[in-house]
């Protein structure tokens, strides 16, 4: 039997800020998972329903709408006609490695501390060596960041960034071992990333991608390479990234 939480006013909602650079239906988003996995909202709970919703957080249905479509697709949630939308008992989440928000957002949702070890960084110009989605900038500074990525101390990934620094000058003092490009971008430069696209192929690792990966030579590689947009259309980044994919799984979620 589905009952619904005590008391709306006791969830402790944080309403969404428009000030702030994360779309509104990712802040409802973020914002119910943490009632969830902090366990005000606990499984066979029933949410409160959607016009309450948005009351409490201050947006329209169609934003509260898509924050819970992306809840169910991630399996926090599950709707029942008639009844409502109920919480889910936890299950393998914190496996599942989404590729449609930063990486720091990605490892905390596994519930890890996600941090780096910068491998190189150096700066220099975008030519005719860069990768294709940036020529569009070509003769623009940048800064190359060469990154091991991990969650706790479990190495996830090796990444290869170009960033195009024009709009974000010092970005090189920043010490990526600890801090997150976009935070970085959005706290530091006000820049705010409005579009990312991804393309998946299929890798095996090098003996040194093995080595930082602490796997072995040949073994299944997800190569995902990105591309970062600002809300004036111009690229940002391109990275390439070196994921173990006999280790975990990724998906990338469409809220339309």
């Amino acid at each position: 039997m589905f009952t619904p939480n005590a008391s709306n006013s006791g969830l402790n909602i944080h309403p969404a800020d428009p000030h702030n650079p994360l779309p509104l239906y990712y802040q409802v988003y973020a914002d119910l998972k943490r009632l969830i996995r902090s366990g005000v909202l606990r499984p066979g709970d029933l949410i409160p329903p959607e016009l309450t919703l948005c009351d409490l957080y201050n947006v329209g249905r169609q934003t509260i709408r898509s924050a819970i479509l992306r809840l169910v697709d991630e399996g926090w949630l599950e709707r029942h006609r008639g009844i409502g939308t109920y919480v889910l008992a936890p299950s393998n989440n914190a496996q599942r490695f989404f590729l449609d928000r930063s990486f720091s957002q990605q490892v905390e949702e596994m519930g890890k501390r996600p941090h780096s070890i910068v491998l190189k960084q150096s700066s220099g110009i975008i030519d005719e060596t860069a990768p294709e989605p940036l020529q569009s900038q070509r003769g623009a500074p940048c800064l190359y960041l060469n990154r091991l990525r991990l969650g706790d101390d479990e190495p996830l990934g090796i990444q290869y960034a170009t960033i195009i620094t024009e709009h974000c000058p010092g970005l090189e003092t920043f010490d990526f071992n600890t801090q997150s490009l976009y935070a970085i971008l959005s706290r530091e430069y006000h820049l705010i990333i409005a579009r990312i696209t991804h393309t998946f192929s299929a890798a095996s690792a090098s003996p040194h991608q093995a080595e930082l990966l602490q796997t072995m030579p040949g073994t299944p590689l997800l190569l995902v390479k990105t591309t970062a947009f600002l809300e004036n259309g111009e690229p940002i980044e391109h990275t390439l990234s070196y994921y173990r994919s006999d280790r975990f799984e990724f998906t990338v979620v469409h809220t339309l």
